[in-house]
């Protein structure tokens, strides 16, 4: 076999052609295998990764192909479909595959490979055994494990095909029963990119709301996990592979499945569902009618519901398939590898142990945030302080109250917060970790109901600013760790408001609290709202929206002795004559 090595995927259709030619001569071609997914791949994250494709031809015709991704030091080498591929594998000929993994590790050996992780890779693969002997051979050290448990529904006895037929129809019969309450539904299975286009951005909304309702992060704020959707959408769908299955309700989706028909197998890939319509089982009825006319299609002979062991799936599956994660390394890699993958699977055992564990990798994770944002010096003095503040310190917040309605200078909106906005909010601003923290926390308030939730919006309707409203009364302020009484009947009290950091500066958080506050007071209501004493610019902003000072509560703390302590506040002369801010 004579190698070849690009540091790209081409997008060649000759390449494409005879690469696809290869699937069926493998032991079980998949969609993940084929030449528009590791385009797809290449594309839709072209600015973080280092793509290596590797191929080997003896004359003119092509015998194997390996898409790889380099880390930026170049010595670590993965699949590059790790991330996106239930399955990942070499693209060979069961009988080229062992002379072609072969040439595989040589090449990477030779190009200084300190590190090789191929995940995902199936275990009833014939690479799975060539992998280790071959990676040996060539002075590498392996340690594999079980990665993922795939479920899969198996049709391809005429007794598996009676049996899940006739239990979709039957769920399918019982559910209808309770949809039909609600209006007409509808399903449709589209294989076009016109369908696709037309559904996508409900579809990837619906996943983030999901998500963010089970205080979860989709990897769907992701632009390029969106990215990569769209284009391997574009390019399935020319040839026939796409299927994206919708549930409609009323004219409406409610349902949907970024899926695959792809070599006698139907892929649940991607679905997503409205959570507004949770209590309907929008995403069982779905995948019901996915099972029914998977078997009466007598070219499928399985529907793979992909990796992950989320109970729903138990349901219904008749079978599974194993994919192995085989790392090629030092023996000082493997060990450390070994090391760190027993003490997992141990903590695993205890769910509280497990939940401790997740909780000081949590600290540990914002300590290094801090460290990276504001430098070592800084975040040494931050938590010193916090430290000393715990034994010995003082803290201070006061309070504000508004008794007038401002007219409004801004031309924002502002809306009740819902998951869609919320979901829009990070899918507008996924690299910041900080804002996905919010809407996590959000989505657990809308879900307990104990508090409102306002959003402050552009004509486009995008979020730029957040603020809730609770009860004065009862209302447990964690800066002073008391539990408020209202001074008035009525009051509410403003808090958690927040801006995403790209678009601070700007105005957004006055905008916000006095529209909220206007709402308020024509409720009949009276807002009030509190900062850190200490933090000028937030007090400067709250008195310019109309607020008026009243009072403080100091706590101070002496080791195990603690007091808190009220006093009255002077009203600032410029907040009675300061006009509303523009926003």
């Amino acid at each position: 076999m004579e190698i070849t090595v690009h540091q790209e995927v081409p997008n060649d259709a000759k390449l494409r052609e005879q690469w696809n030619t290869l699937l069926p001569e493998m032991e079980r071609p998949e969609i993940f295998y084929t030449h528009e997914w590791a385009v797809s791949v290449s594309r839709a994250y072209a600015a973080g990764l280092q793509p290596l494709l590797i191929t080997a031809h003896e004359g003119a015709r092509l015998k194997g192909a390996v898409a790889l991704a380099a880390d930026a030091s170049r010595k670590k080498f993965s699949f590059l479909a790790a991330s996106t591929g239930d399955y990942c594998d070499f693209v060979s000929a069961m009988d080229d595959r062992e002379e072609f993994i072969r040439c595989v590790m040589s090449e990477l050996r030779r190009q200084g490979a300190r590190e090789i992780c191929l995940a995902n890779m199936p275990a009833d693969s014939v690479s799975q055994k060539s992998v280790l002997s071959l990676a040996k051979g060539a002075g590498y050290s392996t340690f594999q494990r079980v990665a993922y448990r795939c479920a899969r529904v198996s049709i391809g006895s005429l007794d598996d095909r009676t049996r899940t037929h006739r239990s979709s129809q039957n769920r399918l019969k019982r559910m209808s029963k309770l949809w039909a309450r609600h209006g007409e539904i509808t399903v449709h299975h589209h294989h076009d990119w016109e369908g696709l286009s037309a559904e996508f951005q409900d579809f990837t909304v619906a996943h983030v709301q999901r998500f963010l309702a089970t205080g979860r992060t989709s990897n769907l704020i992701s632009s390029e996990r969106r990215a990569f959707l769209l284009e391997l959408g574009r390019l399935l769908a020319r040839q026939g592979w796409l299927a994206l299955s919708t549930l409609k309700l009323n004219g409406r989706t409610v349902a949907w499945n970024f899926g695959f028909r792809f070599a006698g197998k139907w892929f649940w890939y991607q679905p997503a569902f409205d959570i507004e319509i949770a209590h309907l089982s929008p995403g069982s009825y779905l995948l019901s009618e996915v099972l029914r006319g998977a078997c009466e299609d007598p070219e499928t002979h399985t529907v793979d519901l992909g990796l992950g062991e989320e109970g729903y799936k138990q349901r219904y599956l008749n079978s599974g398939r194993l994919t192995m994660h085989i790392t090629a390394s030092s023996p000082v890699s493997k060990l450390l590898g070994v090391v760190r993958y027993r003490s997992a699977e141990l903590v695993k055992r205890s769910p509280r142990v497990e939940q401790s564990v997740r909780a000081l990798v949590a600290k540990a994770t914002h300590a290094q945030q801090t460290v990276a944002r504001d430098g070592t010096a800084k975040a040494i003095a931050h938590y010193a302080g916090r430290a000393a503040e715990t034994l010995i310190g003082t803290r201070e917040v006061s309070f504000f109250e508004c008794t007038n309605q401002r007219p409004s200078a801004t031309i924002l909106s502002l809306q009740p917060i819902s998951n869609r906005l919320l979901a829009r909010a990070v899918m507008e601003h996924a690299k910041d970790a900080q804002m996905v923290e919010y809407a996590i926390r959000s989505a657990e308030r809308l879900t307990s109901g104990n508090a409102s939730g306002y959003a402050l919006t552009t004509e486009a309707g995008t979020p730029v600013h957040f603020c809730w409203v609770a009860p004065f009364e009862g209302f447990y302020l964690s800066e002073l760790r008391q539990v408020l009484k209202e001074p008035a009947p009525n009051a509410v009290l403003l808090f958690d408001c927040w801006t995403p950091s790209a678009l601070r500066g700007k105005g957004y958080y006055g905008g916000c609290i006095a529209a909220v506050a206007n709402l308020m007071l024509a409720q009949g209501k009276r807002p009030w709202i509190f900062s850190a004493a200490s933090n000028a610019s937030s007090l400067r902003g709250i008195e310019k929206s109309g607020f008026v000072p009243r009072f403080s509560l100091k706590r101070c703390q002496r080791f195990f002795l603690t007091t808190v302590s009220s006093s009255g506040l002077k009203t600032s002369p410029s907040s009675e004559f300061d006009l509303y801010p523009a926003a």
